[in-house]
Parts: C-alpha cells; sequence; structure tokens
C-alpha cells in the first residue's frame, strides 16, 4: 500500500514480414514488405518496375505460395514472357501453376474501378493468392471518376489484402504526388529513377514511406541484368557503427620485405589500414602482392581485389621477381579477384567483397585501386564516410586491409591523392614515386605516418629486379626528394642514414623514444590531415 507498482508494457508482437525476392532490398526495408500490406511502386517507364514485380511473384512461387499478376498495359501476356525469358529467376513451370496472369484492362474499360475490384477479389479468393502485383495502376486513377471513387477502390484493395493476408505492389509511373489520394492511403512507397551522370545511366531507389517500420532511408543504387533487379543500400548507411576490434600494436603483419619491414618497425599493425599511394609503375601491386605471399607463409588466407589485371597477368609478374603465387593459390591461401573497372558501383562492389571475406574468412585484404571504389560514386561529398564505413568494417572482419591510389600524375612537383581527403583516413601511409637522378629514375619510398607506432623518417630507394624487392639506403644528401625535384645539402651525421635494419624476431612494439624530424611540406602537410577511421582525431 505504500507504493504503487510500474505496469510493464507488453513486449510489441512484431508484423509478419515476407520477402521481396530481390537482393539487399529486405534489407533497406528492415526485413522485407509487411504481409497484407499495400505499397506503390513509382517511376518513370525504364526504370524497373515491370521486372522488380516479376521477380517478387517468381521468388513467392519459389517458396510454395501463389502470386497474381494483373496487367491494364497495351503489352501482351506473350510478349512479356519473351522479356522475362532471359532472367534468371523466370521459371516457365511456375506460369499458370504458382504465377497467374491476367488482364484487367477490358473489366477497367467498361466497368471502372469498381469491377476491377471485384475481378481482383474474386480471383484472390478462388486461387488462394498471397502476392498480387497491379501493372499500370496509373490507368485506376485516371479511369476514377472523382478521388472519393478511388479511395473506395483503394480502401477496398487493402480490406481484400487484409483479409486474405495477401500483399500488393501497385505500379506506377505517377511521381511527385505526395498529397494525392493514393500516397496518403498506401502502407508504403518506393520511388525508382533513372539519370544520367556523364555518359553513365545510374538506377536508383528512395523509400518515400514506409509505414510500421524502419527502413534505411535515402537514394540507393540498383543494376538491372540477367538476375533481375539487384539493389544496393549506400555501404556508410549500412554499417554506421564504431569499429570494436581496435588495432593491435603488440602484433605486426610483415610485407616479406625485409628492409621495409624494418622502417615499419617489424610490419604494421595488426587490424590497421594501409594505403600505397604512388605514381603508375612505381610497384604499389607488387609490393601488396607480397603482403599478400608474406601471410600465405604464415597460414594467413589473403584476398587480392583489383580492377586493372587478370590473375594470369599477376602471376606472371611476379614470377619475374622471384615471387611464386601458385602453391599457395592451390592451398586455398591467396585468392585472385579480378573485376573491370567499368560501369561499377561502388555498393555493389564493396557488398561482394564483404560477402567474400565473411564466407572464407580471409585475414589480409589486399585491394588494388581505390579509384573505382571511391572516385566513381554518384556524391563525391559521400566518399570519405564510404571509407571509413568500408574501413570499418573490414577491421570488425579481423582483417588488416591494404589499398593503393593512383597520384594525380606521373612526374612533377605536384603529386597528390586524386580523392581528396582519402589519405587522411588511413592509419598507415607508405609514399611511392620516381625521381630523376643524374639522367636516370629511380624509384623512392618513404613510410609518410604509421599510427600508433614508430616508423623510419627517411626517403629511400626501391628496388624492383628479378632478385625481388629491395629497400636501399636512404639519400641523405639530398633535399627535395618527395616535390621530385633533389638538391644537394651539406652532409649532416645525423642524417647518414644506411639500410634500414632487419626487424626484430619479437612481436611486441618498440619501448625506446620516438625519433623527430623535420619533415618536408608534403609530409607535414598530409600528418596534419591524419585522423582515424569514421572522423575521430
Amino acid at each position: 500500500m505504500g507504493g504503487s507498482e510500474e505496469k510493464q508494457e507488453p513486449p510489441r508482437e512484431e508484423v509478419p514480414r515476407i520477402s521481396s525476392g530481390t537482393p539487399y532490398l529486405d534489407q533497406i526495408l528492415a526485413g522485407g514488405w509487411l504481409r497484407g500490406g499495400t505499397y506503390i511502386v513509382t517511376g518513370p517507364p525504364g526504370t524497373g518496375k515491370t521486372t522488380l514485380g516479376n521477380q517478387f511473384c517468381f521468388s513467392v512461387a519459389e517458396r510454395g505460395d501463389r502470386a497474381l499478376y494483373v496487367t491494364l498495359l497495351a503489352e501482351t501476356h506473350a510478349r512479356m514472357m519473351l522479356h522475362l525469358r532471359s532472367l534468371r529467376f523466370f521459371r516457365p513451370d511456375f506460369v499458370g501453376e504458382r504465377v497467374f496472369y491476367l488482364s484487367g484492362t477490358s473489366v477497367l474499360k467498361d466497368k471502372g474501378p469498381h469491377g476491377l475490384l471485384e475481378l481482383l477479389t474474386r480471383t484472390v479468393r478462388e486461387k488462394h493468392i498471397k502476392v498480387l502485383v497491379l501493372d499500370g495502376f496509373t490507368l485506376v486513377r485516371e479511369r476514377s471518376a472523382s478521388p472519393l471513387e478511388l479511395r473506395e477502390f483503394l480502401q477496398g484493395l487493402s480490406v481484400l489484402c487484409g483479409l486474405t493476408d495477401c500483399t500488393t505492389l501497385l505500379l506506377s509511373t505517377e511521381t511527385n504526388k505526395a498529397m494525392d489520394v493514393e500516397y496518403a492511403m498506401a502502407d508504403g512507397i518506393l520511388a525508382l529513377s533513372a539519370e544520367l551522370l556523364g555518359l553513365k545511366a545510374i538506377r536508383g531507389l528512395e523509400i518515400l514511406k514506409f509505414r510500421g517500420s524502419d527502413n534505411i532511408p535515402g537514394r540507393h543504387t540498383f543494376l538491372i541484368n540477367e538476375r533481375g533487379v539487384s539493389i544496393y543500400p549506400r555501404w556508410e548507411a549500412v554499417y554506421r557503427k564504431t569499429p570494436e576490434v581496435i588495432p593491435d600494436s603488440s602484433v605486426r603483419l610483415r610485407f616479406g620485405v625485409p628492409s621495409l619491414d624494418a622502417m615499419c618497425q617489424g610490419g604494421v599493425v595488426s587490424f590497421s589500414s594501409t594505403l600505397l599511394l604512388g605514381s603508375p609503375g612505381s610497384g604499389k601491386t607488387l609490393l601488396g602482392l607480397h603482403y599478400l605471399a608474406e601471410g600465405a607463409r604464415n597460414g594467413e588466407p589473403g584476398l587480392y581485389f583489383g580492377f586493372a589485371e587478370s590473375g594470369e597477368t599477376l602471376m606472371r609478374k611476379t614470377k619475374s621477381v622471384g615471387l611464386d603465387l601458385e602453391p599457395s593459390m592451390k592451398r586455398g591461401l591467396i585468392r585472385l579477384e579480378s573485376r573491370a573497372p567499368v560501369e561499377t558501383l561502388p555498393d555493389a562492389m564493396v557488398q561482394e567483397l564483404m560477402d567474400m571475406v565473411s564466407q572464407h574468412h580471409y585475414r589480409r585484404v589486399f585491394i588494388d585501386g581505390l579509384e573505382p571504389f571511391a572516385k566513381d560514386a554518384i556524391d563525391p561529398e559521400r566518399t570519405t564516410r564510404f571509407l571509413s564505413a568500408l574501413l570499418n568494417a573490414l577491421r570488425d572482419k579481423h582483417i588488416t586491409p591494404v589499398i593503393t591510389e593512383q597520384t594525380n600524375t606521373l612526374f612533377g612537383p605536384d603529386l597528390h591523392s586524386p580523392i581528396k581527403g582519402a589519405e587522411a583516413i588511413f592509419d598507415n601511409l607508405i609514399f611511392l614515386r620516381f625521381v630523376e637522378l643524374n639522367g636516370r629514375l629511380r624509384r623512392l619510398l618513404s613510410v609518410l605516418k604509421m599510427r600508433d607506432s614508430d616508423n623510419d623518417p627517411f626517403l629511400r630507394e626501391f628496388v624492383i629486379s628479378s632478385k625481388g624487392l629491395q629497400v636501399q639506403a636512404a639519400y641523405a644528401a639530398l633535399q627535395g626528394m618527395l616535390t621530385g625535384l633533389p638538391t644537394h645539402r651539406q652532409h649532416s651525421a645525423y642524417e647518414s642514414a644506411g639500410p634500414p635494419e632487419p626487424p626484430q624476431p619479437s612481436r611486441a612494439p618498440p619501448t625506446g623514444p620516438r625519433t623527430t624530424q623535420k619533415a618536408p611540406k608534403l609530409l607535414q602537410a598530409l600528418k596534419r590531415r591524419s585522423r582515424k577511421p569514421g572522423g575521430r582525431q
């Protein structure tokens, strides 16, 4: 009597879902369509509405339920079947057994929306339909004598869906009608679009409304190919959490180039991210493949994911420097995956990469080419968020990635990242470039930064030959090496630096004081821009 007990609300009962049958659309919809709901899919002609609707029907048929596809358009069913035969989801044996096609054109013309509703009600009940797709809903709106008649049609359809547990998609070409009757009464609205980015066609999807459920807002890209419609949510919207795995400086992952590993105090910190930034031909790809080969020697499976060269070309290239990948590939410790860098969608590539990582549990991933991932993003403002989400996702998979990026030019003093802000997101930055000395081109390598670790501050020659990869003595007698325009300066005992000492076998990080040295302007600028993945200082 001295107090009152708080009543706990019973847990909310989850509304049953039905899968859309479209890759990753269920993820955007937080689990799929709500059973018994009525949804409008709108967009101009050619954006994929018909393909999306048929894909939904056949996915339901695969699970043993029945679907009804009603068309109000001029296209005949025979013509539609001809178009669908090229798609993998199409099953001709399901037509007439689990997927039914019906024309409502004459009924709508003769009896109006009320007559069409009677036809739908009778067919749904008789055939025990669980999915209804009405293609050409715009014509129902045009045939309605008043907004009241259209409202009555939608209300009757909603009652039918609720009683029969039937989920309905209304395909419409109407756009920008957010205040109209049908938009107010529908349970959800998906808007499809198609636009040109230069000469490249980009298809997009946006959830304008989804009653009774969470969803991933904003615009998402999708493809239409032999698999049908494949929708890819924006990666930074999918992976928004702070990574739970943190870099471990007591464990180092080596490149397999002793002198470079010495410059990195025994290798890169585990679970950190490394960017190899350099001119074309400076050795980025070979260095990344060396990183995978070293992991294979230690029993750590690795993945190459690149865009410029085929697997056969890569194997010939590594053999020319004394590195044979074939034994490790046969043992399943190295996998080479190459993609053509044309007409790519960044979100689709990341999803493919993460699916491979989840399936095969790689520990080292080498992405040879950052540009197809980030430079082709639809919105350039997405770039840093997109890359941060990618690196965070790889880290949470216990992966230590190495990624390459080309500088904007081959020679000259003005070499920088073509993707603004990319170098600041990575934990480690290794810079490779060409420099001319005494009429001869030489490769230069420097470790510009290593987060959570000391590193060798000197600029050293990077030699690629049939004997392998070597990092040699520093050019202590020259200045301006990072600009590509070196000049002689007075010799200093402090600046004399021979080849770096081989890394110690211990995996613990060094405990001595960090060496400091006045850095060139480019190095200072890059360090000032450095920050944690995800934007943390």
